[in-house]
């Protein structure tokens, strides 16, 4: 399904100022569940290397895709850095080019494809080119898929993955973003135990503000294989229908460009669990009162996606290495 994006209203920023105030013991610690997969990661990297293959070796190309005299995306640029960083940290060859046309961006793409020195590749989005992001991630060969979109890569988890516990197990390249999101709500006993174990059991209901291919598809596909009933909201759903699944949902996650105050995430169920993934904030700060645990869009969920994604890109390198990960 493809929806319409609708952009911001122009100007409009929420105060998220109140996050900072949101109480420790309600808050999901991205930070320590992220620290955890880096070091899954770095135990991955080990592998790699009993391969012959040295993690200096491992070439990860970043493509930022931006018009002529126009500013990157903020939260692109915020990523890119902040992955740069982490990948070279733990040793890895990591490369940013920018792309100013969409023509420029498949030639990148394109000629990453059969560099046989480069074993991870990752696009930045949104592209500011009027084509989709499919588009762009059909020129991404699924061995070197770090963020885990392409359609080779969700086909493989959706077919494998048909359980609470397989999906804990499964060992292959994942969506960064949705597998965060999953890794955070499993970090946690109270949240992890919503899941059934088994048919006799009943999950749990969740709301996706967010359609995209990044987040709002895969995690509905993830979620439902696990045992949950995931319901998608996007520009085209009616408002009263909004408003009725929020208060139904018991897990709430949102990824949406705000256009005004009305937009955002007020009115949610005694107890659910919260998830902001976006850059500038979904969340009215009514929702603190009532939610029983939350991760406002300031709480480092992107430390979590920058993990899995260097755990992806050892597995790309095991991939292309013909070991099996």
């Amino acid at each position: 399904m493809h929806t319409l994006e609708v952009p911001p209203a122009a100007g409009f920023l929420p105060d998220m100022s109140w996050t900072k105030n949101v109480p420790r013991s309600q808050r999901l610690d991205c930070i320590a569940v992220a620290d955890e997969v880096f070091t899954q990661a770095e135990r991955k990297l080990g592998q790699v290397e009993r391969t012959g293959l040295d993690r200096s070796q491992i070439r990860v190309a970043a493509f930022v895709p931006r018009l002529p005299n126009a500013e990157v995306d903020r939260g692109c640029r915020r990523y890119a850095s902040y992955m740069g960083k982490k990948f070279r940290q733990h040793g890895l060859d990591f490369r940013v080019e920018e792309a100013q046309s969409a023509d420029a961006l498949e030639l990148l793409l394109l000629g990453a494809q059969v560099h046989d020195k480069i074993y991870g590749m990752f696009v930045f989005f949104p592209t500011p080119f009027g084509k989709t992001e499919d588009y762009f991630l059909r020129r991404v060969p699924p061995e070197k898929d770090i963020e885990g979109l392409t359609v080779e890569n969700t086909g493989r988890m959706a077919l494998n993955v048909k359980t609470f516990d397989e999906e804990e197990k499964y060992e292959g390249v994942v969506p960064c973003t949705a597998k965060a999101i999953l890794t955070l709500l499993h970090q946690h006993d109270s949240i992890k135990k919503m899941f059934p174990r088994d048919l006799e059991e009943k999950g749990p209901s969740v709301v996706i503000l967010n359609s995209s291919q990044r987040i709002g598809i895969p995690l509905q596909s993830m979620l439902m294989r696990i045992g949950a009933t995931p319901v998608i909201v996007h520009p085209q759903t009616q408002a009263e229908d909004r408003q009725q699944y929020l208060r139904g949902a018991d897990i709430v996650v949102t990824a949406f460009p705000p256009r005004s105050e009305e937009d955002l995430v007020r009115d949610i169920k005694e107890g659910a669990v919260v998830i902001d993934c976006s850059t500038e904030g979904n969340l009215h700060p009514d929702v603190v009162h009532r939610a029983g645990h939350i991760s406002t869009h300031d709480n480092h969920l992107g430390q979590i996606t920058t993990a899995l994604a260097l755990y992806n890109a050892a597995l790309c390198a095991l991939w292309q290495r013909g070991m099996k990960g």
